[in-house]
């Protein structure tokens, strides 16, 4: 697959746009996940907002405007219009990439902007803790440092972001089992930006249909040339419903946004037929927080019993007899949680395969049913070693994961898990 190797102007104006439409689309997730530091469900509102302001400063730049221009637009565009803490957070992260003056970016000012966005964050929040959109950035920008290549260190920054969102539940017990709604924010941006590198740069091919109210002859004349089989049909409180299929989606709903109001949008995939499908992972995994954990790490999720409906890594976790050339032997949801982390979708699909087998050969685990076992059982098994102890723990046992951690001399992992069969999965790594 090709990539872009560097980030100008207009690769840098479509990403924000692309960004800015998954944010949209996204926001009532976001918002469900909202319980840290006040539960207002407001995140993903506020970062939809926010970002839409930053991208509506692009109109006023020149088609070929420089990547330092696009950036300062995008900072000035946010900072105005930053709506909450974490419409902040973002616009300091807007404004680490206007930190560079260049007209264009390449791998190593990524990484510098990901650390700098590290610093401005750290201190825009007043209590900073672990578990927050901190710890996805920091995780992002030590895995980016350690690539050149533009989509090495996107790719690379982005794949740890998954795996410290998908940590935070275990890291800030006041999140109640979710991820945390502001990492999930960045994610959400890492992806588009990691998506955008491919070339050609086009858009996806989409549906996207919406309720607006304003002016409906201007918006037709302003969204027709951007797309096709353009309809618009009246609605309740003399609004319109728009629909329409376009490669050009940011700009599209960047105008919607700026003639009128628009609300209810919603974005569905057209059939790429000439588009080459990753095969990725797949995980069987009990409905839930597990299920969730599995998905914020990058990995498709099938409900026990089932079987893969397409080629793939699978990982059974023990809840699917499923067996294939690339299956991975897993035979507890602990198991499926290590191998997953350390995937590589970059290596050729087999050596990808053994190495998460490797790594899942190499742990001990153990299913415990009593819940006064769970210490013994951590210690048994680290008498041959170990430096991780990655805990799944029922909703209803309660256990202190940082005295546990302390006592065993390791770092501990804890994550509660919905619908687990036993009272707790223990792994050592």
């Amino acid at each position: 697959m090709a990539y872009i190797t560097e980030l100008d102007g207009p690769a840098l104006a479509a990403w924000a746009r692309c960004a800015a439409l998954r944010l949209e689309e996204r926001s009532p997730e976001i918002n469900r996940l909202n319980v840290f530091p006040i539960p207002d469900s407001d995140t993903g509102s506020n970062m939809a907002h926010t970002m839409q302001a930053a991208v509506s400063e692009l109109s006023l730049l020149p088609q070929d405007a420089t990547a330092a221009q696009v950036t300062s637009a995008l900072t000035r565009g946010a900072s105005a219009g930053a709506r909450g803490n974490s419409g902040m957070v973002l616009a300091q992260v807007l404004r680490s990439l206007a930190e560079s003056p260049r007209e264009t970016l390449r791998g190593p000012e990524v990484t510098a902007a990901l650390n700098r966005a590290f610093d401005l964050v750290h201190g825009a929040i007043a209590q900073p803790v672990e578990g927050t959109i901190l710890s996805v950035l920091r995780a992002a920008a030590q895995a980016a440092a350690e690539h050149e290549e533009l989509h090495r260190v996107v790719r690379a920054a982005t794949e740890a972001a998954h795996r410290a969102l998908a940590r935070t539940p275990a890291q800030l017990p006041a999140l109640k089992g979710s991820v945390d709604a502001g990492g999930q924010g960045l994610v959400v941006l890492l992806d588009a930006l990691r998506d955008s590198l491919q070339a050609p740069t086009a858009e996806p091919h989409l549906e996207i249909m919406f309720s607006y109210q304003g002016d409906a002859e201007r918006l037709k004349a302003a969204i027709a040339p951007l797309g096709t089989s353009l309809v618009m049909s009246p609605g309740e409180d003399h609004r319109s419903i728009v629909h329409i299929h376009s490669r050009r989606s940011g700009e599209l709903i960047e105008r919607a946004f700026g003639l009128g109001e628009v609300s209810n949008l919603r974005l569905e995939a057209l059939p790429e037929h000439e588009e080459e499908e990753r095969p990725g992972v797949i995980a069987v995994a009990p409905t839930g927080s597990m299920e969730r954990l599995f998905q914020e790490a990058g990995a498709e999720v099938i409900a026990p019993g089932h079987r893969p409906h397409r080629e793939a890594i699978v990982l059974p976790n023990g809840l699917s007899d499923v067996d294939s050339p690339a299956t991975v032997p897993t035979k507890h949801l602990v198991e499926g949680i290590a191998a997953l982390a350390v995937y590589n979708p970059e290596l050729p699909q087999h050596e990808a395969t053994q190495v998460m087998r490797e790594t899942v050969a190499a742990m001990r685990t153990a299913a415990v049913d009593d819940p006064q076992e769970i210490a013994a059982t951590c210690r048994e098994l680290l008498r041959e070693g170990g430096e991780l102890v990655t805990l799944l723990l029922r909703p209803d046992v309660e256990v202190d994961a940082a005295a546990l951690s302390e006592e065993l001399g390791v770092e501990l992992m804890a994550y509660r898990a919905d619908n687990l069969a036993t009272a707790a999965e223990i792994g050592v790594e």
